[in-house]
């Protein structure tokens, strides 16, 4: 029989990241239960987008969980915020495992696995008498601005003691946990999913109307528009090339006012990664413009770098250590004049060769999701 995996991760709806990818790629031969967001900080009554969150969650969260694709569920279970008491925190196991047996009392798994994909999971270790508890670690939780650090090294460094297996998708992460999970870590970069981003090189497929027509060539970016973009930079680099279209694909959550004035940045606001492929083709090359001041920067591996790849779209990045080494169509950058080198090498390697975009491609096969989350399974079976 397959196994069922308990997963705690993102909500559903976000922005698909390697949670999203890993989860729906085991879906297709085990039964998979996401349970979604259960908190990582406190939800703060001022900000219009927790509220809508707070009050999505009583409406749903004793719900049953919903049918997504293949054997993938997703449940979103009314708990306590980022409980930290005794009795709040054996208030949300005890919810949580009623809704999970619910659930699965209809499944034919006869072994569990709690994969969780953020530290506060650590709070539901044992509760479903999962054979295995994995962590899978895409980022450096404290250090992010809106969580608290303490907390969250509290949290992971349980996680670690605990965990039988730890991935982590970046070597800082990697050298990070080894004092505390030894060799239980394993070093795991993204995969993609190669043939939906590879569409962007057939003929059939249209570039959309909203950028076919912007003055080229068109420098592009999708993800999430926080305030670890280097705005400063785009705007510098707006400036230096007036005559190049500079597009910005994905939701906004920070304010972007500063350039209403600059005619040739475009935010198209967010695009769903089914609809990405058309936009790659329309992209002569990308940018991934972070801030390296920020501290989480060491430990990114940001997902679009191999999907754009798998696209045959050049980058031209933040001179982040994961980007260093994924490809020569990778080049890392950190001042303006660096950035534009990066970029016009990638135009003029791809006016020398029509079959560059092909090449790209190709290259990033092997990192098919499905190809990565076969290395993951094995891992997860052995240990």
């Amino acid at each position: 029989m397959n196994n069922l995996i308990i997963a705690f991760a993102k909500d559903w709806n976000d922005v698909p990241t390697c949670t999203t990818h890993v989860l729906r790629e085991m879906a297709k031969t085990s039964e998979v239960l996401w349970i979604s967001s259960i908190g990582m900080r406190r939800p703060s009554l001022t900000s219009s987008r927790d509220t809508k969150r707070i009050l999505q969650r009583l409406q749903t969260g004793l719900r049953r969980a919903e049918w997504k694709e293949n054997q993938l569920r997703v449940l979103m279970p009314l708990i306590i915020p980022r409980a930290q008491s005794v009795f709040a925190r054996s208030i949300n196991c005890r919810l949580l495992k009623w809704m999970v047996n619910r659930e699965a009392r209809n499944w034919s798994s006869a072994e569990t696995e709690l994969w969780t994909f953020m530290p506060s999971g650590v709070d539901f270790a044992g509760c479903f008498n999962e054979k295995k508890l994995v962590y899978y670690c895409p980022d450096d939780w404290s250090k992010f601005s809106t969580y608290d650090a303490t907390w969250m090294t509290y949290c992971e460094n349980t996680l670690l003691q605990k965990a039988n297996v730890v991935f982590a998708t970046s070597r800082f992460l990697e050298s990070k946990f080894h004092p505390l999970a030894g060799n239980r870590v394993h070093y795991m970069p993204h995969g993609v999913n190669h043939a939906h981003f590879a569409t962007a090189l057939a003929s059939e497929t249209i570039i959309p109307d909203e950028i076919i027509h912007l003055p080229k060539p068109v420098i592009g970016f999708y993800g999430n528009i926080y305030d670890w973009i280097d705005f400063d930079l785009l705007a510098k680099l707006a400036q230096e090339r007036p005559q190049w279209s500079f597009v910005m694909i994905g939701p906004l959550y920070t304010n972007i006012s500063r350039f209403a004035d600059v005619p040739n940045v475009y935010f198209l606001g967010r695009r769903e990664q089914r609809c990405l492929p058309p936009y790659c083709k329309g992209f002569d090359a990308a940018i991934i413009p972070y801030k390296l001041t920020d501290p989480r920067m060491e430990s990114v591996n940001p997902v679009k770098m191999r999907e754009l790849l798998a696209a045959g779209v050049p980058i031209a990045a933040s001179d982040l250590p994961e980007a260093r080494r994924v490809s020569e169509h990778v080049i890392t950058a950190r001042t303006v004049p660096e950035f534009l080198a990066a970029l016009e090498i990638h135009l003029e390697n791809s006016r020398c060769d029509p079959q560059l975009r092909n090449k790209i491609s190709d290259e990033r096969k092997s990192d098919d999701w499905r190809i990565k989350v076969q290395q993951i399974r094995s891992i997860v079976e052995q240990s």
